[in-house]
């Protein structure tokens, strides 16, 4: 559940029923933490050697390996090595993923795409790209050199584009026709492998550093879930976290498959900051063609704003996705207590405040689930 619907719960505002063994009773698997920073992957590789040796013994075993890289495509840049030159979104603040099976560089934000080129654009060097981290593309190509002769699937929504196509690539795992499977987060929960016992998480850190007040709290639960697929039949399932980090507090609680400890600790804190349940939030998102200008109404409505003391206004600033389609973003964030009418308190605002002319745009979130 959500942190807010943890919270609402332990206040007896909402009734909690307890699934406290899973269905047939098997065993929950158990979860080890691989600190990348101690056991490193060899150079240009993803999967460290204790990974790789839990991988051998399960093939051996006859058994399943589930690799889960929430990251699709090929590799999150790619950049020139003669020059440096890196390939960028021309209409958003991001670099492009190389989607090597399409030979096409995409965008994940704003759909564009280009053809792979075959020399650098900026010095016109030949053959010079080189592919940065890991997509599931490229890991699919590690596992194929690492583990020969064993049976592979990728399950990526770029790869898989039916559902059609994903109920027959789940038959096939879910009838032993496949080995390993390399998956994003369309395999993290709702899926029933009878032959999966082993799970490793390549970059269990993936998803900690996006700058959203909820990192935390969704890491948690897309990790908790993944790690679930193992051991849902026969066996023993077995978990590995591939981590830099295994001392944060993410990290322990699912090593220590304390769910309770972790809500615990995220409530605390969301309760020392007076972020939501026991705060109030709204985004207040000016976007527009020109920098300058997106910025200058931002400034004017924060101007504008009425001076209450239980409202806290944060910014502008940039927004961590700084450029989305050409629009540049600059984000004001509004805090209130719980019990305060935040949504009268901007109706209030915006009625006397500066209206967006021109290619302006301002949008506003109340209690937001997105911070990009």
């Amino acid at each position: 559940p959500s942190v807010e619907t943890e919270a609402n719960a332990r206040r007896s505002r909402y009734a909690r029923v307890a699934l406290p063994e899973r269905f047939g009773g098997q065993r929950l698997p158990s979860v080890e933490p691989i600190d990348l920073r101690a056991a490193p992957p060899p150079r240009g590789r993803f999967i460290s050697p204790m990974l790789a040796g839990e991988v051998k013994i399960a093939l051996e075993r006859k058994e399943q390996t589930l690799l889960f890289l929430n990251r699709r495509g090929y590799a999150p840049l790619t950049l020139c090595r003669s020059c440096g030159y890196r390939f960028a979104c021309p209409n958003c603040d991001a670099w492009l993923v190389d989607h090597r099976f399409r030979r096409r560089l995409v965008c994940h934000h704003c759909g564009f795409a280009m053809p792979a080129p075959d020399a650098c654009p900026h010095c016109h060097a030949a053959q010079s790209f080189v592919a940065c981290g890991p997509g599931v593309e490229r890991l699919e190509e590690e596992v194929a050199s690492t583990f020969p002769g064993a049976r592979v699937l990728v399950l990526s929504s770029d790869l898989v584009t039916s559902l059609e196509r994903m109920r027959e690539e789940l038959k096939s795992v879910a009838d032993g026709h496949v080995d390993i499977i390399i998956g994003t987060q369309v395999v993290a929960k709702g899926h029933h492998f009878p032959k999966l016992n082993l799970v490793g998480i390549i970059d269990a850190d993936l998803g900690l550093t996006n700058g959203d007040p909820r990192a935390a709290e969704r890491s948690f639960q897309l990790l908790h879930q993944v790690a679930g697929r193992a051991g849902r039949a026969e066996g023993q399932g077995r978990g590995f976290l591939q981590t830099h980090q295994p001392e944060h507090p993410v990290m322990k609680a699912l090593i220590a498959q304390d769910r309770e400890a972790f809500y615990a600790a995220e409530i605390a804190a969301r309760e020392k900051s007076g972020y939501p349940p026991f705060g109030r939030l709204a985004s207040l998102l000016v976007s527009g063609g020109d920098p300058h200008s997106a910025e200058n109404f931002a400034r004017k409505l924060v101007a504008a704003a009425p001076h209450v003391e239980q409202v806290r206004l944060l910014g502008p600033a940039e927004a961590p996705l700084a450029v989305i389609r050409g629009r540049y973003r600059f984000r004001i964030l509004a805090k209130s207590s719980r019990t305060f009418d935040l949504s009268g308190y901007l109706r209030e605002w915006l009625a006397h405040a500066p209206k967006p002319k021109g290619n302006l745009k301002l949008e506003v979130d109340v209690d937001p689930q997105s911070f990009l």
